[in-house]
């Protein structure tokens, strides 16, 4: 519902989305969102490259890669270029996504970069 106060209109009732959330529903929704903010992403990109390549990233790997992201964002860098072991990824460390993948071989060329991590 919405009521006219002083010839500005306003609502009186609960948005449906805000009654979707619920007690504790915020909090709820906020941690899902930090914790979602927190993990690396894979662009579609990146995964195809991953597959191609026959490359899977265990958990621990995806940590690594994350503490390589932060440090380069603690750095002020927005594109990063990780070396971990025999594969290159290119990094935003903005949202945290990797956006593609690459095996290390010579000649190999990476542009629009303005960092590098290599990752133990």
């Amino acid at each position: 519902m919405v009521e006219q106060v002083a010839g500005i209109r306003i609502a009186t009732t609960i948005p449906a989305t805000a009654a979707r959330v619920g007690a504790g529903g915020f909090q709820n929704v906020l941690q899902t969102k930090l914790q979602e903010s927190d993990r690396v992403q894979l662009s579609a990109h990146a995964e195809k490259r991953l597959r191609q390549r026959n490359i899977t990233l265990t958990v621990q790997d995806l940590v690594k890669i994350k503490g390589a992201i932060d440090t380069a964002a603690s750095k002020g860098t927005r594109e990063v270029l990780l070396v971990y072991g025999e594969l290159s990824l290119i990094a935003s460390t903005v949202n945290k996504t990797v956006i593609t993948a690459v095996a290390n071989e010579p000649g190999s060329v990476f542009t629009n970069i303005d960092g590098a991590v290599i990752v133990k």
